[in-house]
């Protein structure tokens, strides 16, 4: 019977002290906030811890959650999202300042933009691309790195991404588009391409 009370629902029934319903959000939602971490993080190990560090926040911060704004569901991925990105960069810089000749063997897995790397010059020009776009990712204002990463990394819809930034479909429109420009033009200065 419990398993079918709304996720508002279970949200109440935690914050009026019944802890089950946690449980019953996690088992609902462990495996989209798994995906979305994994996606991000792109390490199994990594999304995993991250998944948990996820719910223990969402669990501590479930007196922010408003129904009048957002899904639960949507909440949760918001927080994903964002806790992911924060791991992603956090990881980037540590690979950087430790690994400096390593940071450019990140694996890109964003179709459009490994197309936009591919060169007859070699190897080493596009680890030269593949740096300069992930520098060009991580110096994005935050929405639009937020937008860029959800859209190619998590491959949500542009609706989704809305509704889970709560903000309009315009506003992430415009901010993907930006970010693509941004790092296209990074892409074109390196190359030396018109």
């Amino acid at each position: 019977m419990d398993s079918l009370k709304s996720d508002e629902d279970l949200v109440d029934d935690i914050l009026g002290g019944i802890e089950n319903g946690f449980s019953q959000l996690y088992d609902r939602y462990r495996r989209p906030v798994y995906s979305i971490a994994f996606r991000i993080v792109q390490n199994s190990e990594d999304a995993y811890d991250a998944s948990q560090e996820i719910f223990i926040r969402a669990y501590r911060s479930l007196d922010s959650f408003d129904r009048r704004k957002s899904r639960f569901y949507s909440w949760i991925c918001r927080l994903a999202a964002n806790y992911a990105i924060d791991c992603w960069r956090l990881r980037r810089r540590r690979a950087e300042t430790q690994f400096p000749e390593a940071s450019g063997s990140h694996p890109l897995r964003i179709p459009a933009l490994v197309d936009a790397i591919r060169s007859p010059h070699g190897e080493l020009e596009n680890k030269e691309k593949v740096q300069e776009i992930w520098r060009c990712v991580d110096a994005l204002p935050e929405l639009q790195k937020k937008v860029f990463v959800l859209r190619y990394f998590q491959e949500l819809k542009l609706e989704e991404i809305a509704e889970m930034e709560n903000c309009s479909l315009g506003t992430v429109k415009t901010s993907l588009y930006r970010a693509t420009q941004t790092i296209r033009r990074a892409v074109k200065r390196g190359g030396g391409q018109s």
